[in-house]
């Protein structure tokens, strides 16, 4: 009898623990390689789109939400707030919008293939990066489009647009091409000015204002520009940038760049740290204030440091990392390499272990084992144990 009841005070301990465990990251296989992922604003869910043509939705736990399918390769996805929205585009020039639980609201077409997408703070507007850029209301409605006027800073013709950004109050847009040229844009597509690089602009991102806007491209030069723009703070980086993202608050700027570095500066002012990886580095992202930062290298390793540059945990994801995007507070980071997306939970150093692994977005998630396994087993002995004491 002492035994039976040991056992069940055993269950009864570990259920709640087993129940309200969190492993700290969640591994799914999407069946094509991941090409972009976004997270929302508090982490709950993730979203990847892939080059076979998915669009596959992640609660932070693992679970897939919802699994679409767009016409063809995912190229840029985004997600609006708490997942009110989600958008995708494809190589193809296909926009997609679809509500929070996968529901398609609508789709239009624009010329070239869609290189990035983004919403307005409050998810009414979506901003398009294609041969033009294009912004569509939350219903479809296309507002306006730009051109990106041909230049001499490249030899293709015509030039198309590389990268946008929009401010989360929703006042402003930025941009980047492929012939040199940054724009700032009111909302209603009014050109306030435009900066020139001396190579293609990679990437481009704004504060949650629009009073900082960083830019970084194949010339190895970062540019820091105000809201009223003129002459940038610009710094030369010693290798062409392949990512950059500057927090909400304008504080801090990050570089992923070819040949492995990952650089943090503070705007108008300094280089604040420098780590170094083993390969290029194609994607970046930083919290709103700075207090984590995330990268991903082709070699196939995610990163996260603090806002020091200190190391808080490194992840081997045994494929190339396409893209990475933190939550608003740094609190969870979405990841996506060869045909997995991950999403983890940054207070704690990813352990493989603990991870819930799904086979296919597909298909219902495999539950872990660990502490639910040892739960079964010990109620199988606890029911053993009872049946026996019956029969004495």
């Amino acid at each position: 009898m002492k035994r039976t009841l040991l056992i069940i005070a055993l269950i009864a301990a570990l259920v709640p623990a087993a129940a309200g465990a969190e492993a700290s990251y969640h591994g799914v296989s999407t069946g094509g390689v991941v090409n972009d992922v976004a997270i929302t604003a508090d982490g709950r869910y993730m979203v990847a789109g892939t080059g076979g043509g998915e669009i596959v939705c992640l609660h932070r736990d693992g679970t897939v939400a919802w699994n679409v399918s767009a016409p063809g390769t995912v190229t840029a996805v985004a997600v609006a707030g708490s997942g009110d929205y989600v958008a995708a585009g494809t190589v193809g020039g296909d926009v997609l919008l679809f509500d929070g639980v996968g529901g398609r609201y609508w789709t239009k077409s624009v010329a070239g293939s869609v290189r990035d997408l983004a919403f307005a703070g409050d998810g009414r507007s979506l901003a398009v990066a294609g041969d033009r850029i294009v912004l569509f209301t939350n219903l479809g409605k296309e507002e306006w489009t730009r051109a990106v006027q041909t230049g001499t800073r490249s030899g293709e013709t015509p030039p198309h647009v590389t990268s946008v950004a929009f401010t989360s109050d929703g006042k402003f847009i930025a941009a980047g091409s492929s012939n040199g040229a940054i724009l700032f844009m009111n909302r209603a597509g009014n050109l306030i000015w435009e900066g020139l690089a001396r190579g293609a602009v990679t990437a481009v991102d704004a504060s949650r204002d629009g009073s900082v806007v960083a830019a970084g491209g194949r010339d190895r030069a970062l540019q820091v520009y105000g809201r009223a723009g003129g002459l940038p703070w610009a710094l030369p980086t010693g290798a062409p940038i392949l990512a950059l993202a500057l927090s909400g608050d304008g504080r801090f700027v990050v570089v992923g760049k070819e040949g492995g570095d990952v650089e943090c500066y503070r705007p108008n002012d300094a280089l604040i740290w420098k780590n170094r990886t083993e390969s290029n580095v194609p994607a970046v992202d930083v919290s709103r204030r700075g207090e984590a930062v995330a990268a991903g290298n082709a070699g196939g390793t995610v990163y996260l440091w603090n806002s020091n540059g200190d190391v808080r945990w490194s992840f081997d994801a045994d494929a190339a990392v396409s893209a990475v995007a933190l939550s608003e507070n740094g609190d969870y980071l979405a990841a996506g390499a060869g045909e997995r997306a991950f999403i983890f939970r940054t207070a704690d150093e990813p352990v493989t272990a603990a991870a819930e692994e799904t086979e296919n977005a597909t298909t219902a998630p495999t539950q872990a084992g660990g502490a639910g396994a040892l739960v079964g087993l010990l109620a199988g002995a606890a029911a053993g144990a009872v049946s026996r004491l019956r029969r004495r």
